[in-house]
């Protein structure tokens, strides 16, 4: 049975010339294809009620933070002080960042790729920096060619999954962490200093966030941290269709004993 993987929506806005402008619910097609080549079955979670990630999440194996646009500072405790912020939808963070917490409670697998990274930090307690101005910028191709040296730390999960001390990964992003989140580890850093992994301190939890998009790259280091993930997911599968069978059983036996007696 291959797992099953919730991956949290990115919203975009169409204008449509039926229905003028509309939000949309939706994800690359990179997320997707790079989980179902791992061997995972991805399903595309509507942002909601943050009260209802528990329930959601009962029906799933592992979750995907994907990017996305800017995390609300108020989540963190600040006001908007960054003049180039864009994205933010407010309900959206609430529902992520629910979803995090609720993952964090009972260990389910989490992989965090870049807006995911920052959302696992806030929901744990941590803070980002809203704008990186030295930072390598969005540039049309960058996101698909590995151009940002990046360092592994030692005797960490990322280590073991990419099995390098040292990957050149692609940078798109503008913000990054700036205090690690309670129960939080940095795994991975830029030359210039900035946070690019985090993992938690307890090793039960199987949680890689990155800050690049490995999606994109395709590479065989890439490949790995959806291996990773898949494997991970594979070892909590959820049992949904071992419940129903006993259902189905304990009928049949109950339907049995009424016709002998």
């Amino acid at each position: 049975m291959k797992p099953v993987i919730a991956v949290s929506a990115q919203t975009a806005v169409s204008d449509s010339r039926h229905y003028g402008e509309q939000k949309l619910t939706s994800l690359y097609d990179l997320y997707v294809n790079s989980l179902k080549d791992a061997g995972c079955l991805p399903v595309v979670l509507a942002h909601g009620d943050p009260a209802d990630a528990p329930a959601l999440l009962d029906r799933f194996d592992a979750l995907v933070l994907p990017g996305g646009g800017d995390i609300d500072p108020a989540h963190y405790g600040e006001n908007r002080d960054a003049d180039n912020l864009y994205g933010i939808r407010p309900e959206s963070d609430l529902f992520e960042i629910a979803l995090v917490q609720e993952a964090a409670a009972r260990k389910l697998p989490v992989l965090g790729i870049c807006r995911g990274l920052q959302v696992i930090n806030i929901a744990m307690g941590g803070t980002l920096h809203q704008d990186l101005p030295e930072h390598p910028q969005d540039l049309m191709g960058r996101a698909f060619a590995g151009h940002y040296r990046t360092s592994i730390e030692p005797d960490t999960r990322l280590h073991g999954v990419v099995d390098t001390s040292e990957l050149v990964v692609n940078s798109l992003h503008h913000q990054g962490v700036k205090d690690v989140g309670d129960g939080l580890t940095v795994t991975a850093s830029a030359l210039d200093g900035v946070v690019e992994a985090l993992e938690p301190i307890d090793p039960e939890w199987d949680m890689i966030a990155v800050q690049w998009h490995p999606e994109c790259l395709r590479t065989d280091h890439s490949v790995a941290i959806f291996d990773w993930l898949a494997t991970a997911a594979a070892a909590r599968l959820t049992r949904v269709d071992v419940h129903l069978v006993f259902e189905a059983d304990q009928q049949t036996a109950v339907k049995g004993i009424a016709a002998a007696s």
